[in-house]
């Protein structure tokens, strides 16, 4: 590629032990890009042949270039493609995923004709059986689109969830760059939620694209969001504890801020779930830090949210912890 010729659209696939799947990552963006496009791949010192992969395809086209480095976890691969690209915007793929066809002349048509800091695009995730399900986020153009900030946040934490994933996103990546937007460093497994909280605060126009993208894959053997672990409640603490500090203390004059909380409300219910899921010992452990953050609730705005305030006001955070582990057990998709 010229590295003068103008980059319209940037794909940061950071990549670990994934030789199983990363062909066909590669093969599902590659065929749809211009020369308006590149894809970074970022090993992140991967062990098994990943890296090797990525070299190959960085001999045979030369809008791909790579990055290896030394193993930093998943946030530290992303930042490092974020810093390597040349794209007006950058999307972030993980390489078990993939993307759906005929999508990338569509992202590079709203680029051109619109833009704006943030764009949501849509998501399912499909398990190895091939079942597919739809994210459900339900985020739609007109409710973000020249709306200005405030209506459109007030917009996004309407949702039935948090769009809390990097991916499925397009991002004006001078707009990351100057609002210093990037991920955590200390290997935490909910590195996203944080990233996606500042962005949101940060931007100033957001829109979305009502059409198939993002192809999310669950349940790989190896995955780390199949596992429940008193690390992965730990780090969704984390993330509560920090955005409580953020949206309640450092940007409390920010009317946005407090709508924003109603996704911390999201994710403290999650909390709930991986407090059920823990043996005793790390229930102990844990619990202190589950009765500290539990008025977050108040700030849900969902109807099922209301139902866990209500349940945990009445009957306390165990309690409401095994209600829900029991309720996702039996209703788990």
């Amino acid at each position: 590629m010229n590295t003068n010729q103008p980059v319209l659209l940037s794909f940061v696939l950071p990549i670990y032990n994934v030789e199983k799947y990363l062909e066909e990552c590669v093969d599902s963006i590659l065929p749809q890009m211009t020369d308006d496009c590149e894809i970074i791949l970022v090993d992140d010192g991967a062990k098994d042949s990943s890296g090797a992969i990525c070299d190959r395809y960085a001999e045979r086209d030369p809008r791909i270039r790579v990055i290896h480095k030394e193993n930093g976890g998943l946030s530290s691969a992303r930042n490092a493609g974020l810093l390597a690209a040349r794209g007006e915007y950058v999307t972030f793929v993980d390489s078990d995923d993939k993307i759906y066809s005929e999508s990338v002349p569509k992202l590079l048509e709203w680029i051109s004709a619109k833009g704006g800091d943030m764009c949501f695009l849509q998501a399912e995730k499909f398990f190895p059986d091939g079942t597919r399900y739809d994210l459900g986020e339900r985020i739609r153009s007109d409710g973000l689109n020249a709306r200005p900030r405030e209506e459109a946040i007030a917009y996004l934490t309407s949702r039935p969830k948090y769009p809390g994933s990097a991916w499925a996103k397009l991002y004006r990546r001078s707009f990351l760059l100057e609002n210093d937007c990037h991920f955590p460093y200390d290997r935490r497994y909910s590195e996203d939620l944080g990233f996606i909280r500042d962005c949101i605060l940060c931007a100033q126009s957001f829109d979305a694209l009502e059409m198939p993208f993002y192809q999310y894959r669950k349940n790989r053997e190896g995955s780390i969001t199949s596992r429940f672990s008193l690390k992965n409640f730990n780090d969704l603490a984390l993330f509560v504890s920090e955005s409580c500090e953020v949206l309640t203390v450092q940007k409390a004059d920010d009317p946005a801020s407090k709508m924003l909380m109603s996704f911390v409300s999201y994710e403290y219910a999650i909390l709930l779930l991986l407090y059920g899921s823990l043996s005793k010992e790390e229930r102990k452990a844990a619990l202190p830090r589950l009765k500290e953050y539990s008025w977050t609730l108040r700030h849900t705005k969902s109807k099922k949210g209301r139902v866990i305030s209500l349940i945990c006001k009445l009957f306390g955070v165990r309690f409401t912890a095994f209600v829900i582990m029991h309720y996702r057990r039996a209703t788990q998709k």
